[in-house]
Formats: C-alpha cells, sequence, structure tokens
C-alpha cells in the first residue's frame, strides 16, 4: 500500500472514529434515557413495569390486599355519626401511602344516605383503624353497618420501616353520670421523639363486635415520655365490655 493510500486509511479512521464519537455522546446525551423505575417499561430486573427486582415498588402479584375485619357506625346524637374500620395488612415489609377509601352509610330501605371520602396510611404487618367522626345523616338513621372500601388497590412498596415502640399501660375503664371513661397510659419507649401519634379505644363485646370506639392524636412525646389518654362515650357500656383494645399508629 502506498504512503498516500496509507495516509487516506488514516483519515478516514480518524474520521470515522470522530463522527462515532459524537454520534454516540449525542445519543447518550439527547436520546438515550437509562432504565429506572418510572418510564413505564418493564426493564433492569423488574418483575413487571417498574415494579419488583431493584424498585421499590411491589408488583400486585406479590402482594396480598389488605383485609377489611369489620366497620362500625356509632351515633354521637340524632343525625351525627362517628364510623370505623378495623383492617389488617398481611404483608411483611409492605407499606402503602395515601390509599383511598370511602364510607357509606345506608338506611334500612338500603337507600345512601351519607358518604365520607378519605385517604389512609397503611403500615406493614399491622392492625390499624380507619376513623371518621361527625358524618351527618339529617333526620334519617343508618339501618346496617357501613359499607367500607378502598377506592383503588394500594400501592405497595418495599419499607424497613418499623412502628415506634408505643406501649400501652395501665387499662382502666370506668362509669360517672351515665358515661363510659377509658382511661391509659401511654410510653414511647423509643430512643427519639416521635410525632402524630394516632390513639384508638376501642370496647368489644364477648362475640367480639366493637360497642364503642374514639380516636385521638397526641402530637408529640419525647424519649421515655408518658401521656396520659381518654376516651368517654355516652351511655353504661362496662358490664357489655368484653375486651379493650389500645391500638396505636405512626405514620412513616
Amino acid at each position: 500500500m502506498s504512503w498516500a493510500s496509507k495516509r487516506r486509511t488514516i483519515y478516514f479512521s480518524f474520521f470515522l472514529s470522530l463522527f462515532l464519537l459524537i454520534a454516540s455522546s449525542f445519543y447518550y446525551i439527547f436520546i438515550y434515557k437509562a432504565p429506572t423505575c418510572t418510564d413505564g417499561i418493564q426493564n433492569q430486573d423488574e418483575q413487571d413495569i417498574d415494579c419488583g427486582g431493584v424498585c421499590p415498588k411491589i408488583c400486585e402479584f406479590q402482594a396480598v390486599e389488605p383485609i377489611i375485619l369489620w366497620s362500625r357506625f356509632f351515633k354521637v346524637k340524632d343525625g351525627i355519626y362517628n364510623v370505623v374500620a378495623l383492617i389488617e395488612n398481611p404483608n411483611f415489609s409492605t407499606e402503602a401511602h395515601d390509599v383511598p377509601y370511602s364510607f357509606k352509610l345506608y338506611d334500612k330501605d338500603n337507600i345512601l344516605i351519607a358518604e365520607r371520602l378519605g385517604k389512609t396510611y397503611i403500615p406493614p404487618r399491622a392492625v390499624t383503624a380507619i376513623f371518621e367522626r361527625t358524618i351527618i345523616t339529617q333526620e334519617r338513621e343508618p339501618g346496617r353497618s357501613p359499607l367500607f372500601e378502598f377506592l383503588k388497590n394500594p400501592e405497595w412498596i418495599k419499607t424497613d420501616y418499623e412502628q415506634p415502640n408505643i406501649v400501652v399501660q395501665n387499662k382502666e375503664l370506668t362509669e360517672k353520670d351515665g358515661n363510659t371513661r377509658l382511661e391509659a397510659n401511654i410510653k414511647n419507649e423509643t430512643v427519639r421523639t416521635v410525632e402524630k401519634i394516632k390513639v384508638t379505644g376501642i370496647l368489644t363485646d364477648k362475640e367480639g363486635n366493637a360497642v364503642a370506639v374514639s380516636q385521638t392524636i397526641v402530637e408529640k412525646m419525647s424519649k421515655n415520655a408518658v401521656e396520659n389518654v381518654v376516651f368517654t362515650w355516652p351511655g353504661l357500656l362496662k358490664d357489655q365490655t368484653s375486651q379493650i383494645e389500645v391500638i396505636i399508629l405512626v405514620e412513616k
């Protein structure tokens, strides 16, 4: 090969390499998109689109739906009711945020008389209470247990979050002046301050039916702090009560 041919080959190889470098740089800068867990494509080691594998989102077929244990309404006064649903998340290391739900109250003729919408956090492997207060039904009365349902499937995500160790102590049920009072102490046994502690008190009869439910929020508890919580219901409920349960929930 002559020197001129070699020189042309060198020039061609140089410009080809330069072109490929520029083209690949353009592609990776302006066109190529690295796989993510939100790109709408099953890639990486995902087990379905944007879920499983390296993605925090759990695929629907990997998780069990939350279990609705029961739902009840409780009369506050004529035309005003509180409602509660007890749910269980059977999934380990899996939580869901802002899950939309609805409570519907029907009269004895199965006609809808009130509805309440909301969103809830579902912690991993736990039983939690979803409580809504002051639902107005005007002069109409509910004729059966409220219909509670989730409006869409929870979007489960992986988590190593554990509920803070808030311990319930010294539950006491008393009656006075025609009212029933549940008093308990809760203690923060974690090593940090905990905020927005949702505390639900539930009285159940010997058949396991809820006879009274109420909920309060403790704004903040420092390490080793003890807080007194009190629930009061109209009527004398002590003889009906077989079990007292206090459920603690702290959102992540």
